[in-house]
């Protein structure tokens, strides 16, 4: 699959932001940042991404920008909705953690005067319940619908 960023890169700087809702040179701020921190990465090893720096950060912008589910996000570049996620995840977290792009706190907003309002309304992952074990589920089924506790139902 041929990379996003090889069909965009040519692109004038208006058609560029229409595509990504941010100028070209914060996005190539973003890349540098990105690039340094997968640089980084792969000096300890492991398992080549399956994009390519440029189609990550395009991927996040996507993302927030047109606000699809990961899935079909994940299928315009060719990865997984788990993938694609992961990808999300680290992305917005190496941006954030460079102080480059992190938004004032609460106090600050609060303290000053804005003509607009922003809400975060991005997925957040949910904490599942774990299943029970084996045995807490044998023990469950004897004393619960076998009948010997029947005074509790």
């Amino acid at each position: 699959m041929e990379s996003k960023w090889n069909k965009i890169k040519n692109l004038n700087f208006s058609k560029f932001r229409r595509l990504t809702g941010v100028k070209r040179p914060v996005f190539d701020v973003m890349n540098e940042v990105f690039h340094s921190y997968t640089e980084g990465k792969k000096a300890s090893g492991g398992r080549p991404n399956s994009l390519c720096v440029e189609d990550q950060v395009l991927l996040l912008l996507g993302y927030y920008k047109k606000y699809n589910a990961l899935y079909e996000t994940g299928a315009e570049y060719g990865v997984s909705e788990s993938t694609a996620s992961r990808i999300v995840r680290e992305v917005e977290e190496v941006l954030i953690s460079s102080g480059k792009f992190s938004l004032p706190g609460k106090k600050d907003c609060l303290n000053t005067k804005h003509g607009h309002l922003l809400i975060d309304v991005t997925e957040t992952p949910i904490e599942r319940p774990k299943k029970k074990s084996v045995e807490e589920f044998a023990m469950f089924r004897k004393t619960f619908i076998q009948g010997k506790r029947k005074d509790i139902l």
